[in-house]
């Protein structure tokens, strides 16, 4: 009788992993998942798969062995290798590029096949990388690219194509990039400098113009038109004499046309006309809300949110923010903070679970999948606690993007 409450529960299981891949139709992927989310494990070298409308992921089929036990199935991945990092989704959905920082490598995934398809190599590590607005091309900063005759530093572009690096743009100890909508504008910025460095990607031949008047920056935020830059300045907190603050850039005149300082800029995220800022000038985090249009801040206080160097941004449906610190004390409280935007007041702390390194917010649903001490945990916006439902991976996970729309 035991055996077979065994077998008939494998049965079950079986059917319910079947039910949740969406069927087997000759289009889905081999997962078998509809609504993917690919996450990075630094261990295993391979993507993890979730499925982002029910939270489980695939599994392969349980058996039972020789002598009559039952032998589990696992997690169905996708084999990669390395130590992969940091992912992005290419806008037409089709490839998912992940970093391996051991070689200092390019993978590019086929979603249809959840298979590498190829891979480039770059000349030294990198923090982050863009796809081209066309998905045919990468844009990744490297700071310690070695170009002759000049300081180390560029951006390096990969065809994807040819799985090659084609062009290289020089910029001393380039770290972090951005891109206009576009496809034309490519803002490069550095470390230890308060310039921004602009690339007309349309020019006869590109190079970087160097913009001063900064404070650190390390991001931008384009309208649509791509004619304004909303430039992030992590302020004192990353070296400078000057705070953070938030600045219009117009391209076409290539001038800062307003000052909006806030307490700590070293992640950002923009909202319908909001944009969304947070750093840490010290000793704690702070957030702050700009609307765009008028340049004006929302709050008239910093709210003080975690410590430590805050790297990444997810907006739940419910308007919840989750700010995440890639480095926090992580004592009495974590490095993952909460602030409701709809009034722009800070959630109550949450407890220490190691630093964050990836988030999605799901759409249509108040859940967001944070990286954190790498793993993962889902947690229910409505109450900024882990839900009932938790999928553990072996390894360290470090990024979460979603793959399918």
């Amino acid at each position: 009788m035991k055996r077979l409450a065994i077998l008939v529960l494998t049965l079950l299981i079986v059917v319910s992993i079947t039910s949740c891949g969406g069927g087997g139709s000759s289009t889905a992927p081999p997962s078998v998942v509809k609504h993917r989310a690919f996450i990075s494990n630094t261990y295993s070298g391979n993507l993890q798969i979730m499925d982002t409308q029910n939270d489980t992921t695939p599994l392969t089929a349980q058996t039972i062995d020789q002598f009559g036990q039952l032998v589990p199935g696992v997690p169905v991945t996708i084999t990669v290798a390395g130590s992969l990092t940091f992912e992005v989704e290419s806008p037409n959905r089709t490839t998912t590029l992940v970093y391996e920082q051991d070689a200092h490598q390019l993978e590019f995934v086929d979603n249809a096949t959840e298979a590498v398809s190829g891979s480039v190599t770059l000349p030294d590590f990198a923090d982050m990388a863009l796809f081209s607005t066309d998905s045919t091309k990468v844009y990744a900063p490297v700071r310690n690219a070695p170009i002759m005759g000049v300081r180390p530093g560029a951006v390096e572009v990969a065809t994807i194509s040819s799985f090659s690096l084609t062009t290289s743009y020089a910029v001393p100890s380039a770290r972090y990039i951005a891109l206009s909508p576009s496809g034309q504008f490519l803002l490069v910025f550095a470390d230890d400098s308060d310039s921004v460095f602009l690339i007309d990607l349309n020019a006869t031949t590109p190079k970087a113009v160097e913009i001063p008047g900064f404070a650190r920056p390390v991001n931008a935020f384009f309208n649509s038109d791509s004619n304004t830059a909303y430039v992030i300045s992590c302020g004192a907190e990353c070296g400078s004499s000057a705070g953070a603050s938030v600045q219009p850039l117009d391209i076409p005149s290539q001038t800062i046309k307003a000052t909006v300082p806030v307490g700590g800029a070293s992640v950002g995220l923009l909202n319908n006309g909001t944009l969304y800022v947070a750093g840490n000038p010290g000793p704690a985090g702070t957030y702050d809300a700009v609307t765009v249009s008028t340049m004006a801040r929302v709050t008239a206080n910093s709210v003080a949110i975690g410590d430590g160097y805050h790297s990444t941004m997810a907006l739940a449906a419910n308007n919840k923010l989750y700010i995440g610190a890639k480095t926090c004390l992580n004592q009495a409280t974590g490095c993952l903070s909460v602030v409701d935007v709809a009034n722009n007041t800070a959630d109550a702390p949450l407890p220490p679970r190691g630093a964050v390194t990836g988030m999605l917010a799901i759409a249509g649903r108040n859940t967001v999948y944070v990286i954190e001490g790498g793993f993962q945990v889902i947690y229910d916006t409505t109450t900024d606690a882990p839900q009932k439902t938790q999928v553990v991976f072996t390894g360290a996970l470090y990024d979460v993007v979603q793959v399918d729309q």
